[in-house]
């Protein structure tokens, strides 16, 4: 019985000896707590930054489907639609003058009315040329006149006012030799630019 007694209070001293103190425990697992802790964190944080970013993503889809069913509903990119070259044998200039003949009106009525049946909303810039008879500085007021004379026709007509612009090229865009009255003809000249 004594050695029972010996071996029950040896086994209990080992038993004593094996076990961890609180301080022990405390000292070696509380390091290792917080840093499972701060993963955790870490974890969550990255977790909601995935979801922000899922969020964003589907925000960006929806945003770009949007996009392309708008662009589906446009219409084609600007562009130029045609030019029209109305020169001294429909518009009918005479040398030095910028009023419009009753051919010339009856021309670009005919340009309207075909803007109109279009039902497209498109811009026209007025280009009004010369011939190189006179001073560069009178050649470039009567190219105007000549614009300003059709775009005033066309506001008549019903073309918008807004949807016109007009320059004059004087005599420095010439289509012909201007040694020639042939030439000079074809050089005093109204170009419509029509454009989307």
């Amino acid at each position: 019985m004594l050695r029972l007694s010996s071996l029950i209070a040896a086994s209990s001293v080992m038993l004593l000896s094996a076990c961890a103190t609180k301080e022990f425990v405390t000292e070696s697992i509380a390091p290792v707590q917080t840093r499972v802790q701060a993963q955790d964190a870490s974890l969550k944080a990255l977790d909601g930054r995935a979801q922000g970013s899922e969020a964003r993503i589907a925000a960006l889809e929806k945003e770009a489907a949007a996009r392309a069913q708008a662009a589906a509903n446009l219409p084609a990119p600007p562009g130029l639609l045609m030019s029209t070259l109305l020169t001294d044998d429909k518009i009918k200039f005479s040398s030095g003058r910028a009023q419009l003949t009753e051919q010339a009106g009856q021309e670009l009525d005919q340009l309207v009315a075909k803007l109109k049946a279009d039902n497209q909303p498109v811009f026209v810039e007025i280009q009004g040329h010369t011939d190189a008879t006179g001073s560069d500085t009178i050649n470039q007021q009567l190219g105007l006149k000549r614009a300003e004379a059709v775009r005033l026709h066309l506001a008549r007509a019903g073309l918008p006012l807004a949807r016109m612009a007009t320059i004059s090229y004087g005599e420095s865009a010439p289509l012909a030799d201007n040694s020639t009255s042939e030439g000079r003809s074809m050089n005093r000249r109204v170009q419509l630019i029509v454009m989307r």
